[in-house]
């Protein structure tokens, strides 16, 4: 299942999706989108040894995020 086929009033707050590059499992922390179209998502990694730890994926759109794969 793909983020886009969730409904659409859930939060992806602690949603686990697959890291669209290395597939690993991660979990959406939160997400940041500018007017010139520059976004991303912050996200953790499940077995992390620094659990405060968080990680940036860059996109030039947030809707790409849409394509991305949840892991169940």
């Amino acid at each position: 299942m793909k983020i886009k086929e969730l409904d659409s009033k859930q939060s992806l707050g602690g949603l686990r999706f697959k890291h669209p590059e290395t597939e690993e499992e991660c979990i959406w922390t939160s997400q940041w989108g500018y007017i010139d179209g520059k976004a991303g998502v912050w996200y953790k990694k499940p077995n992390d040894k620094n659990p405060d730890q968080v990680y940036p994926i860059h996109m030039d759109k947030l809707e790409e995020a849409l394509e991305w794969e949840v892991v169940n």
